[in-house]
């Protein structure tokens, strides 16, 4: 994956554009500094180009003008989308219409802006930015219960299993035990093995209390 997730919770946003027209493109970027947005950007037109800045650029938000003479709009969305999904995607165009709009953002884009309508993008970039952070929060929130699960599931098979095999050695070895005769022979060979099933059966508690222990540790 091209982004780091953590380049998304930052104050300071790396904006790639996608735009053929520069005018457009110091429109868009005089409308976010009037607003206060704390920014970088860098401006593609080509495929190769908008390719080299997702790996080197490394941006948490993308603008794409929906038509250009070289590349578009939606083929820039598909390629974020198999290379680093996380990343907020939002469409600009002068002329697009409300049902298109409305078919990209069903397909996965993140929102749209009109270019007569610049005044609605620095929300739309704040919302954008927000909802990837709180799916990154909670992809790692849900990570960490996966994680605690397994544990669980874990503690739980070798409590009720793999603690049974030394508890059942120990009883049969403690019944084949010849308390009428200390002095019986059997008896050492006997308690050698009990020690060897307690050594067992120790090891496996301890197991146990470090998985509990690991699970504190992440709750």
């Amino acid at each position: 994956m091209y982004t780091k997730l953590n380049a998304m919770l930052t104050t300071h946003h790396k904006i790639l554009i996608v735009e053929d027209n520069e005018s457009d493109a110091d429109l868009v970027i005089r409308e976010l500094r009037k607003n206060g947005l704390h920014f970088t950007t860098r401006l593609v037109e080509t495929r190769q180009g908008f390719e080299t800045a997702l790996k080197d650029f490394e941006p948490n938000i993308i603008l794409s003008d929906y038509s250009l003479p070289l590349f578009d709009g939606l083929s820039a969305f598909y390629f974020k989308q198999m290379k680093c999904p996380d990343i907020p995607f939002i469409m600009m165009s002068g002329t697009l219409g409300e049902e298109t709009a409305v078919e990209m953002i069903k397909g996965g884009v993140t929102d749209y802006v009109l270019k007569d309508k610049l005044f609605t993008l620095t929300p739309k970039i704040d919302r954008a930015l927000k909802e990837a952070k709180d799916r990154h929060e909670k992809r790692v929130i849900d990570e960490e219960l996966k994680v605690q699960n397994e544990k669980l599931r874990e503690i739980a098979l070798m409590q009720s299993h793999v603690v049974r095999v030394p508890i059942a050695h120990i009883m049969g070895l403690f019944s084949l035990f010849k308390f009428d005769n200390p002095q019986d022979p059997v008896n050492a060979e006997i308690l050698s093995m009990l020690k060897a099933a307690a050594d067992s059966f120790d090891i496996i508690i301890h197991e146990i209390v470090k998985k509990t222990e690991e699970i504190g540790m992440h709750s």
